[in-house]
């Protein structure tokens, strides 16, 4: 006689608490910026010969759009949480572009309440200015004015270009209500 044992799984809901390592994903994506630009491929030829071969233009701008965005991703989870921590509601949209940046690469936008509205941060790696401008849908936010531009100071910009989560956080959340 073969015996039949049947389970049955009742929904069970278990919190688990994440930490989130804000200056771990600070490094990660300052590491990430450092090399937007893919450096040459170095080998040998049949001889034994060092050669080096520098990246197709093509290549170059494909990879440094990708690498953009993977920094911007880094970075705004790490603000999202600072925000969070802040008392502050953010939340990572899709990518968009900022039609005011210095490029017209794609970067993750930060949604907040500005205002009492959703609106969109463009988190661009590097830039001196984050802009507020009103949520959309779409990915391209020209035609719409920002509705409000925060200039970072000077003393926030690292050496290479870099600036840190805590300095965009602090900027940023000087404009924002504490979530409700």
């Amino acid at each position: 006689m073969r015996e039949h044992h049947s389970s049955v799984v009742v929904g069970v809901a278990v919190a688990k608490t994440v930490v989130i390592d804000v200056d771990r994903l600070d490094r990660e994506a300052h590491e990430l910026f450092r090399q937007l630009t893919p450096g040459p491929s170095v080998g040998q030829d049949k001889e034994g010969r060092t050669v080096t071969i520098p990246p197709g233009e093509r290549f170059v701008e494909i990879t440094r759009r990708l690498r953009i965005i993977a920094v911007s991703d880094t970075l705004a989870r790490a603000v999202t949480e600072l925000l969070a921590r802040g008392g502050h509601s953010a939340a990572i949209g899709h990518v968009q572009v900022d039609p005011a940046a210095e490029g017209d690469e794609q970067v993750l936008g930060l949604l907040i309440d500005f205002r009492g509205s959703r609106a969109v941060v463009p988190l661009r790696p590097g830039a001196r200015q984050l802009r507020i401008y009103p949520e959309i849908d779409g990915i391209h936010l020209t035609g719409h004015e920002p509705l409000l531009t925060i200039e970072l100071p000077a003393e926030a910009v690292e050496q290479d270009g870099w600036i840190k989560v805590d300095s965009i956080v602090a900027a940023l959340a000087e404009h924002l209500s504490p979530a409700a």
